[in-house]
């Protein structure tokens, strides 16, 4: 039987997000505070890398390689800047880790339930609560 999904073209979901940082031991560190997120399995690659969980099988893959992209003079804000929005059940459990660890984020300018960090390599994350995540029609 073939998948019906294979022939439609359709995406069914995120695989993996990556994200260059200069140190993996120190964003593993940073992550895993932060989000909690647990270290998986990863093959060798050709170069120093980590792979964390996000959730439902998705990824975070952290990768030491050079950057292309300027780390500071990034908005503020990271909601002005790419970024990647996880969802999550309340934002205030990150607000208060995030806060612990002595690190600024920012609120949705839109009154969302969502708040803005960054890791030290300038990489963006939005976390938006599910009650408060806008629908598209």
């Amino acid at each position: 039987m073939t998948n019906p999904a294979a022939a439609t073209g359709l995406i069914e979901s995120i695989d993996h997000v990556s994200v260059l940082v200069a140190d993996v031991a120190g964003a593993v560190a940073f992550y895993q505070a932060v989000l909690g997120l647990p270290v998986v399995a990863r093959p060798d690659l050709g170069f120093v890398g980590a792979w964390l969980r996000l959730a439902n099988g998705v990824d975070l893959h952290l990768l030491q390689l050079p950057n292309p992209d300027p780390v500071t003079e990034r908005p503020t804000h990271g909601g002005r800047d790419r970024h990647v929005a996880l969802r999550v059940a309340a934002t205030e459990p990150f607000a208060v880790r995030l806060t612990a660890l002595n690190r600024p984020f920012t609120r949705s300018y839109s009154g969302r339930d969502a708040l803005f960090f960054r890791d030290d390599d300038g990489n963006a994350w939005e976390l938006t609560a599910r009650s408060s995540a806008m629908t598209c029609p």
